[in-house]
């Protein structure tokens, strides 16, 4: 009996280092004061997903290469209609832009989930690049917005924590990206903010 009772908890912690592949929502909810800064200015947006993998990165464990965190949902569709209700927050015309619309290309370039080394986790770091073109005729505005945050945790992290650490830093971005003044002069209509 001493001995099986041995077994099933030897059994218990090799399964213990075993990290399963998680499916997380993107959904990132910027909270943004509204404004009338745009006096319903157009604006099309255009969301783009320019990472390498589909995967963010993965959980780490004993099995790291099949322990993937993935979106469940399109990317680009839940970028684009964050930054779209933001732009409405602040007064302009994002959801039915006219023609003489000014276009915000939203490209993710990186949004990497970097677990600590080991079979336990208890630390992951996410680092997270957003870049902004915003276009009208001839003339460009850019902008770079780049997030890194270290989560330090009392247990490997779940699935729905997962979803809130990755939606938590995309909405910080997109923050960033709605509160820089110079981006918001130039969708609002001034070609040299």
């Amino acid at each position: 009996m001493k001995q099986l009772l041995v077994l099933a908890a030897a059994a218990l912690l090799a399964t213990g280092c075993a990290l399963s592949p998680q499916q997380i929502e993107v959904a990132p909810k910027p909270e943004v004061e509204a404004a009338n800064l745009g006096h319903n200015r157009s604006v099309e947006v255009i969301a783009v997903d320019s990472r390498g993998q589909k995967a963010f990165g993965s959980r780490g464990g004993v099995y790291k290469d099949t322990a993937l965190v993935q979106p469940s949902n399109d990317v680009r569709s839940a970028l684009a209609d964050s930054v779209r209700k933001g732009l409405q927050s602040l007064g302009f015309n994002a959801f039915n832009p006219g023609q003489d619309a000014t276009t915000l290309e939203v490209r993710l370039e990186k949004l990497d989930y970097i677990p600590e080394e080991g079979s336990v986790v208890n630390r992951v770091n996410l680092d997270l690049t957003l870049l902004a073109e915003a276009r009208r005729g001839d003339t460009t505005h850019t902008g770079t917005y780049n997030s890194s945050v270290e989560h330090k945790l009392p247990f490997t992290p779940s699935a729905a924590r997962n979803q809130e650490m990755v939606n938590q830093i995309l909405s910080r971005s997109i923050e960033r990206l709605l509160n820089d003044r110079e981006m918001i002069r130039f969708l609002a209509g001034d070609d040299a903010p």
